[in-house]
């Protein structure tokens, strides 16, 4: 992989883990293109780089963490168990570009479908993070968006779009500290500690800070729904393409 690869594969990553249009079927599909096997192990190790920006860009809201750790653990249980127990399904399922349409395409309806979910402010609670939880386990899939499932989840349930994204982006550090762990053997036999990749960590998770600021704000607004346009426009796309 060359350094321009790998920073547009850093900034194709920065980009889209915060916005509703899956970053791990946004990095399969571009190492499609640039002719590349996909690698967990590198998906991961991008993750790793977004994992700084969101605890950088939530130094300030440690009260809203302890808080509602009672949430976020139970919020978290349905994707450990799932990336506990399919690890190696989940890996082959990387490679096969061919599916990416289909996932991204429950994506784009499941996003643009928050155009027609009324605003409201319910509190949370066991069951609803539980069953945010079981939507965040579903974008282990490359091309399901991992934001997209759980705010859309949590607006379903009632959330503030505030609420929505603050407790998505909660279930995010536990669930991406846990790949990490998981992976971290891997990631350091496969030799991924080189300077072209530390460049690319360094620049990615600096671009994530800012793509996480002004997601927080279109989520806010009630624009998050323009997202599902775009990913749907890219699943039927690609139902031609790959």
């Amino acid at each position: 992989m060359t350094l321009i690869q790998s920073l547009i594969l850093g900034l194709v990553q920065a980009i889209s883990e915060f916005l509703p249009i899956s970053s791990d079927g946004h990095l399969n599909l571009f190492q499609h293109f640039f002719k590349l096997t996909p690698s967990l192990d590198f998906d991961i190790f991008l993750h790793a780089a977004t994992f700084i920006s969101v605890i950088f860009f939530f130094r300030h809201q440690i009260k809203y963490f302890w808080d509602n750790l009672k949430y976020i653990i139970v919020g978290s249980i349905p994707a450990a168990l799932v990336g506990i127990l399919l690890k190696d399904q989940i890996e082959s399922l990387a490679g096969a570009p061919q599916l990416l349409p289909f996932f991204f395409l429950l994506t784009g309806i499941l996003v643009f479908s928050t155009k027609f979910i009324p605003a409201k402010n319910k509190s949370l609670n066991y069951l609803s993070a539980f069953v945010i939880g079981i939507f965040q386990a579903l974008a282990i899939l490359p091309g399901v968006s991992r934001s997209g499932c759980t705010i859309f989840s949590a607006l379903l349930l009632g959330l503030s779009p505030q609420a929505a994204f603050n407790f998505s982006f909660s279930l995010f550090i536990p669930a991406t500290a846990g790949a990490i762990l998981l992976s971290a053997k891997d990631i350091v036999s496969s030799n991924f500690i080189t300077l072209n990749n530390i460049l690319t960590f360094i620049i990615t998770s600096i671009a994530g800070v800012f793509i996480l600021s002004a997601f927080q704000k279109i989520t806010i607004n009630r624009k998050f729904w323009y997202f599902g346009v775009y990913v749907i426009i890219l699943a039927l796309s690609l139902f031609f393409i790959l």
